[in-house]
């Protein structure tokens, strides 16, 4: 009965850790905009694409190509990556999963 249970926990404890650090890579790099940046504020960047303007959000988790997040400044050319679908409004908002300058 005591070797059953220890199994079926180790069992549970190796499913939890399997599905708890697996990560859903569909939703972490989708194309975003790119564009100049045209002002920056503590936790964003507001970014004019061709046709575009999105108020583009950094994490923790947000990779900065090129420069660090603390370099970027005001006329930049970056090309970014959202973390997930945008929110339609006006401008467009996105959390970045990548922010790459442009030379």
């Amino acid at each position: 009965m005591l070797r059953r249970t220890l199994i079926s926990g180790i069992s549970v404890l190796g499913l939890l850790l399997f599905f708890g650090c697996s990560s859903d890579e569909d939703n972490v790099n989708i194309e975003g905009v790119t564009g100049e940046i045209e002002e920056i504020k503590d936790d964003s960047f507001l970014i004019q694409g061709s046709d575009i303007e999105v108020d583009l959000k950094y994490t923790s988790d947000t990779v900065f190509n090129g420069k660090e997040r603390n370099e970027f400044v005001i006329g930049d050319k970056v090309k970014t990556w959202y973390a997930s679908q945008p929110l339609e409004s006006n401008p467009s908002q996105a959390t970045a999963s990548k922010i790459e300058i442009i030379e």
